[in-house]
């Protein structure tokens, strides 16, 4: 099924995508048309497709990548755990950075120590693709494909940077803000990706995370703001 082309109705219920995010994947070029003129879409180019990035986007446009085909939104605060984030990053570069960050998931995110050279080799084959780094400051490292096989739910670890890093971000500005997404289905990785994305472009939520006392009040920040945006 997942090499076949599919209808907007087929692929998103394939996929657990709300029609509204397959019809927008669809205008962004993961689209055919067969002979009659009907749009058909290819589930296994969406992966391909999520390579790109999704900077580019809108707001609204996010919010629709958010929603699963029951067109309900994952809480980014509810996967954030304490002992997943790192108030400050003692690493310089991009590399030592997502070391650090997939050293943190292993130790304290319930993986076990032999999938850290799986999970390191795909998240560096992802960025040698192109940098995960957004504009402003923040930068979202990911597997290259889903975890299927080594979780079973997503997984954040999250990481504060004072000086910055250089992340290779399109607008050239040091990162400050790193988010290792890692999740076992492509839907999940897109819905979360998405509404990480729209999150941290707010800069007052930005400025918030640098202010919290401590891990636990740094999730109250995404609590605080999610509550802002509509689910």
């Amino acid at each position: 099924m997942p090499g076949e082309f599919m209808s907007i109705e087929e692929a998103a219920k394939y996929l657990n995508m709300s029609e509204e995010a397959i019809q927008l994947l669809a205008e962004k070029g993961v689209v055919r048309k067969d002979k009659d003129g009907k749009m058909l879409i290819k589930a296994a180019e969406i992966r391909d497709w999520l390579h790109r990035g999704i900077k580019d986007f809108d707001l609204s446009q996010l919010n629709a990548l958010e929603k699963d085909y029951r067109e309900h939104v994952t809480p980014i605060h509810t996967l954030l755990n304490p002992k997943c984030i790192k108030r400050a990053l003692s690493g310089v570069s991009k590399s030592a950075v997502i070391c650090e960050l997939i050293d943190l998931l292993v130790q304290k995110g319930g993986i076990a120590p032999k999938h850290k050279k799986a999970i390191l080799t795909a998240v560096i084959e992802r960025e040698r693709m192109c940098s995960t780094a957004l504009a402003d400051g923040v930068a979202i490292p990911h597997p290259r494909e889903p975890l299927a096989g080594i979780i079973k739910k997503p997984r954040l670890v999250l990481g504060l940077s004072w000086r910055g890093i250089d992340f290779e971000s399109f607008d050239g500005k040091a990162t400050h803000v790193v988010v290792l997404l890692c999740t076992p289905r492509l839907d999940l990785h897109l819905q979360i990706i998405a509404r990480l994305s729209r999150l941290l472009r707010n800069a007052k939520m930005r400025v918030a995370m640098c202010r919290a006392k401590d891990e636990k009040e740094l999730i109250e920040v995404f609590a605080t703001f999610e509550k802002q945006i509509p689910l």
